[in-house]
């Protein structure tokens, strides 16, 4: 609760001014949280500058500064290391908990001996042990990480941040029903902590339980100083749940408020587009575009630009933009697909072909990727390379009836007068598959049962071909072609 503790210790710098020092720093951790870089480095100077003996304002401005110069940032920790002798819980656990939330994955052992080093001076601070839990939980050490939670869990401390931590723990190892449990027990001994129903709605939404999500976003609303970003982050999970409406509902006050990000306009975009509001969508997506690096754009952003102008007409552009896709994530090979199937339907089967068969590598797995392909080239007349096709989704689907429907009916075009009988053996299989179904796949078995009974027919066996043209009376009495076929000598 930002906003309310900045309040209160603003009040405090007034009634209390022999510690000022330190109500800066407090000020200025509040700010380097919200992200507010130059007010936090205000509140810093002000505190060394009162007095330049509270070591932690050295570390605050050690905090906002690594990442622009880490040498000056280093400089500012080691002094204030230095002007506590190493002997500072506080000033131990804060450098500790930036090399924990802000460095990269290959400083954290120094965030861990700062932490062991404060354990060490002080081993009843129950705080360096909740860091050192969590240093260890961004290194995958469970057994480590519960032992420092434990640790914690046997001096005074807050039940539900602990409650909260050891839910987390669970959460990252995907254990949801442990960790749900941990987060209602924090929640049992102050059901109006905010924090862990925001944990709750981020695992529901890892879940896609979104409606739990939604709920628990909601509480966290509720209990907590409620900002811009936290607005922006539940917006996120009505537009997670298919509430496009409502979540355009909130990106609009967002903007109304003038919310410095894009991705208020990503977001907008694919909810007016599932809204099927596709000029509102087309000028929302074209707004982000301008807005952000397109560096910084991912394969999805280009995609829904794609859809968004397929879905106005303008083909070529929105074909432009699913190449754009895929050039930023070459993994997104669905995007030809896509392409193919516009060229597809549009009747245009070589460039259906041109760009489905883009999507296959030596590790494709998806039938559908082959059977699509498979039909582009019957329709193109090259059967030959459509059985190959069908070929593939059979060994993938071995008992998937449509791979043998198709593979008869490109072995059927490429034998005509049917004297070969190359579909034969594919509407027999297709037969075997599909019977136990009855009238379920009744259109294909009457398919197969046909080609066969013709096949006898040219090739004079009466009894096999009669015994084809009944099967197919079994499912239609009525069916002309059987009857007539029954009438043949």
């Amino acid at each position: 609760m930002y906003n309310s503790a900045t309040v209160i210790y603003q009040n405090l710098l007034k009634s209390t001014p022999k510690k000022a020092s330190e109500y800066y720093y407090y000020l200025g951790d509040i700010c380097w949280r919200k992200e507010k870089t130059d007010s936090a480095k205000y509140y810093f100077m002000e505190g060394i500058k009162t007095d330049e003996t509270y070591a932690m304002n050295y570390v605050g401005i050690g905090i906002i500064t690594m990442k622009s110069n880490a040498t000056e940032g280093q400089r500012s920790f080691d002094k204030a290391l230095q002007m506590t002798s190493q002997k500072n819980s506080q000033v131990l656990n804060a450098i500790g908990e930036y090399y924990i939330l802000e460095a990269d994955k290959a400083e954290l052992p120094k965030g861990i001996a700062l932490l062991k080093k404060s354990t060490e001076i002080d081993a009843k601070n129950a705080m360096s042990w909740i860091l050192l839990g969590d240093a260890y939980g961004k290194q995958a050490e469970g057994s480590k990480q519960a032992e420092s939670y434990g640790k914690a869990a046997n001096l005074f401390h807050s039940v539900p941040l602990l409650k909260m931590k050891y839910g987390k723990m669970y959460a990252a190892a995907r254990n949801k029903d442990l960790s749900i449990k941990y987060y209602n027990e924090g929640l049992a001994a102050d059901p109006t902590y905010g924090p862990i129903y925001r944990e709750l709605g981020d695992l529901y939404n890892r879940f896609r339980q979104y409606d739990l999500a939604i709920q628990n976003y909601k509480k966290y609303l509720t209990y907590i100083d409620s900002n811009d970003d936290v607005e922006f982050r539940y917006a996120d999970f009505l537009f997670k749940n298919n509430n496009y409406a409502e979540a355009i509902e909130v990106f609009n006050k967002l903007e109304a408020k003038k919310y410095n990000s894009p991705y208020i306009y990503n977001r907008r975009a694919v909810c007016y587009y599932e809204l099927a509001k596709y000029d509102l969508a087309q000028k929302d997506i074209e707004t982000y575009f301008s807005k952000v690096n397109a560096t910084k754009a991912k394969s999805a952003d280009f995609e829904y630009y794609g859809k968004i102008l397929m879905k106005k007409g303008q083909d070529s552009l929105a074909i432009q933009q699913y190449q754009a896709a895929v050039d930023r994530d070459t993994t997104r090979l669905d995007m030809y697909g896509q392409i193919g199937s516009y060229f597809y339907n549009k009747g245009n089967f070589p460039l259906a072909i041109q760009y489905m068969s883009k999507q296959i590598r030596p590790t494709t797995t998806d039938p559908k990727v082959f059977y699509e392909l498979g039909q582009a080239y019957y329709y193109n007349k090259e059967y030959v390379k459509a059985d190959s096709s069908f070929v593939k989704v059979l060994e993938l689907k071995p008992n998937i009836y449509i791979g043998y429907l198709w593979r008869a009916r490109a072995n059927a075009a490429q034998d005509p007068d049917t004297k070969q009988g190359l579909a034969k053996p594919y509407y027999e299989k297709l037969i075997e598959v599909c019977a136990p179904g009855g009238a379920k796949y009744k259109d294909e078995l009457i398919e197969a049962n046909e080609y066969i009974a013709y096949y006898y027919t040219i090739n004079r066996d009466k009894v096999k071909a009669d015994a084809a043209w009944k099967n197919i009376l079994a499912l239609d009495p009525t069916n002309k072609k059987a009857i007539d076929g029954l009438k043949m000598k």
